[in-house]
């Protein structure tokens, strides 16, 4: 986010709002040679969050949007420049919003406020200070149990006919508590320029997260439901407190040099980061029999068991008592150095390293049965090269092949020795294009990405994590734009993924009768097929001037719901379609999600288990702003 790591124990640092979001770049593959900080570096590609900014023109835009699942979201903008020149400028954004879920009970209240002050101190010097405060409170949600709704993988086509489970039922407690996340961030930005070839930046972080989690759930690989009543599951509750605290130190010097035909954009920095991560887990087991070698009784427990054929089973809510607490500290630092040239203009090389230091000190306490306390304080140390080349071919055409590497520590590990850090190799080949005659651009690439010592859910063990030996994602990716005139643009991409496991490290936690061969998986949520195709038309003139029309179309093959691969959801194809009204002071919206009502399920992440989520049904969403 703006430059800065964002590296949480949860999805926490997501923005939760497009409110302050200026734009979203999608960086691919591994990018370890620059970005750093967090507990390492990327080890794939990087969704990149760029704030808006002030402006040395004041400007005031306030706005609501509203339409399905009762969604109430009032939203506003306010640029006001301090000064008569507009070098010192303030922004203010933020918006509140409430919303229910096509999910029975489900709701999420959230709100953002983020102020941003910016000081053009010199045309040369410029300081940037930004604040940063969200909040999402909600009813946690653990999805249904695939075994109640799709077949089992098979090799040949099976139909399900097992008990029939409304799709959007509750499958918690509807009395318990909300879960809540806050996330504050506070961010200093400086940047000097020294001379025409010369320039400098330096930036500070500082990021606070709390997460309190209160759910009820099924943990099937371990308690499975009885074989004569496979519609009625025992659950568990649970309580997960987490709290990290970041603080991160960047800067870097830029250079520009020429010699003859030759030009280099060189980059030198370093970069400090202490990441704080203080977290808790509570569950309550079932009194039912579990597999050997688990005791007859785990911990002080209490029954229950759902029929999810029944619309009026549940339970209520009953907060555990916390039994396993971990502390993790991470110290990363990191030095980095990187040279761009271009040769006679259509050669371009790229060439860095990244060396990372890091400190893990790890603490864990139980009073689970079958866990036991770890504690261990390791340093790594690692380099993480990057280099490719670009040649313009003419015409508009580009060749280009790469290969980079990542580093990364692990967070929330459980094992009982210190966990190995997460590396990954990437290579790559493609041709990009820009045809200003034809009017079309895009890019067609190769790809083959390995990652070592994955981290994964534990699938007997709730809350904790082992790690995969490899895991390998090789493909073939399209994206193609045409925009013929100002008026009609297309865009259309295509992937093609082949994602699995390709080595294994033997879970310490058998038990007898289960599975634990994950080799040849695929991995979770990552349909071997996908695309979309987008066609917008915009009138430029007459009487429907500021008016514009868009339709959509996603679609995916089949995704397995967890590294098991006992389960696939079905391939899906849904439309969407929006239309807009803009005038220089006002703007108004409708779109409309799944156009086709489409019926669907999508794996959903929850403890690596096998359970899945409907999708959303047909939806509508209206907005209006204003701008002064």
């Amino acid at each position: 986010m703006d430059g800065m790591p964002a590296y949480g124990s949860t999805a926490a640092m997501d923005p939760s709002s497009l409110i302050n979001v200026e734009s979203v770049e999608v960086i691919k593959g591994p990018t370890a040679a620059l970005f750093g900080g967090g507990v390492g570096s990327p080890l794939g590609g990087i969704i990149h969050v760029v704030s808006s900014q002030p402006t040395a023109e004041k400007s005031y835009a306030l706005g609501m949007r509203s339409g399905s699942e009762n969604t109430f979201n009032p939203f506003a903008d306010i640029n006001q420049p301090l000064n008569e020149d507009g070098t010192l400028a303030l922004r203010i954004t933020g918006d509140y919003e409430s919303k229910d879920s096509h999910i029975d009970h489900v709701h999420q209240t959230r709100w953002s406020l983020n102020p941003t002050l910016r000081w053009d101190i010199s045309p040369e010097t410029k300081l940037t200070i930004q604040a940063q405060f969200h909040s999402i409170r909600q009813l946690e949600y653990s999805g249904l149990p695939a075994a109640l709704v799709i077949p089992r993988a098979s090799e040949n086509v099976e139909v399900y006919n097992g008990p029939k489970v409304d799709p959007f039922r509750f499958t918690g407690a509807v009395d318990a508590p909300d879960s809540v996340i806050t996330n504050t961030r506070l961010v200093a930005a400086y940047e000097h320029r020294l001379s025409e070839r010369f320039k400098i930046n330096a930036s500070a972080q500082w990021y606070h997260n709390r997460f309190d989690e209160y759910s009820i759930y099924t943990f099937s690989s371990a308690q499975s439901p009885l074989n004569d009543t496979p519609n009625v599951y025992p659950v568990l509750s649970g309580y997960l407190p987490s709290e990290v605290n970041q603080t991160t130190l960047n800067g870097w010097l830029t250079g520009n040099f020429s010699f003859g035909p030759v030009e280099h954009e060189i980059i030198i920095g370093a970069d400090l980061d202490l990441t704080e991560n203080i977290s808790a887990l509570g569950f309550s087991h079932l009194r039912i029999p579990l597999p050997d070698p688990f005791p007859d009784t785990v911990l002080p427990i209490r029954e229950g068991f759902i029929d999810f054929a029944d619309p009026n089973s549940t339970l209520p809510y009953v907060r555990p008592a916390l039994i396993d607490h971990s502390q993790n500290q991470f110290i990363t630092g990191g030095v980095f150095l990187q040279d761009h040239v271009t040769a006679w203009e259509r050669y371009h090389l790229l060439g860095g390293i990244r060396l990372v230091s890091m400190n893990v000190d790890h603490q864990f306490q139980t009073e689970n049965t079958i866990g036991s306390a770890t504690r261990y304080d390791v340093d790594y140390q690692e380099a993480a090269p990057r280099f490719g080349g670009v040649v313009d071919l003419g015409a508009g055409v580009s060749a280009f092949a790469a290969y980079s590497e990542g580093f990364r520590g692990v967070l929330n590990y459980t094992g009982k020795e210190a966990p190995e850090p997460e590396q990954s190799a990437m290579s790559e080949a493609g041709v990009k294009f820009a045809n200003e005659s034809y009017h079309l651009n895009g890019s067609l690439a190769a790809y083959q990405l390995t990652r070592e010592n994955v981290p994964t859910a534990n699938p007997f063990v709730p809350g904790s994590t082992v790690q995969l030996g490899e895991q390998q994602s090789q493909g073939i990716e399209l994206d193609l734009g045409w925009q013929p005139t100002p008026a009609f643009s297309l865009l259309a991409t295509y992937a093609y993924t082949d994602a699995e496991v390709t080595e294994d490290i033997i879970n310490e936690v058998p038990t007898e009768g289960q599975d634990i061969d994950r080799i040849g998986k695929r991995l979770a949520r990552v349909p071997e097929h996908s695309g979309r195709i987008a066609a917008r038309y915009r009138f430029q003139e007459g009487k429907l001037q500021g008016l514009g029309l868009g339709l959509g179309i996603t679609a995916a093959s089949k995704r397995p719901v967890s590294l098991s691969n006992n389960y696939f959801t079905e391939a899906y194809c849904v439309a969407d379609a929006q239309i807009s009204y803009e005038t220089e002071t006002w703007q108004a919206e409708l779109s409309i999600a799944n156009l086709t009502n489409h019926f669907y399920y999508e794996p959903y992440p929850y403890l690596g288990e096998d359970v899945v989520a409907p999708a959303r049904p047909i939806s509508f969403f209206f907005s209006i702003t204003t701008r002064f």
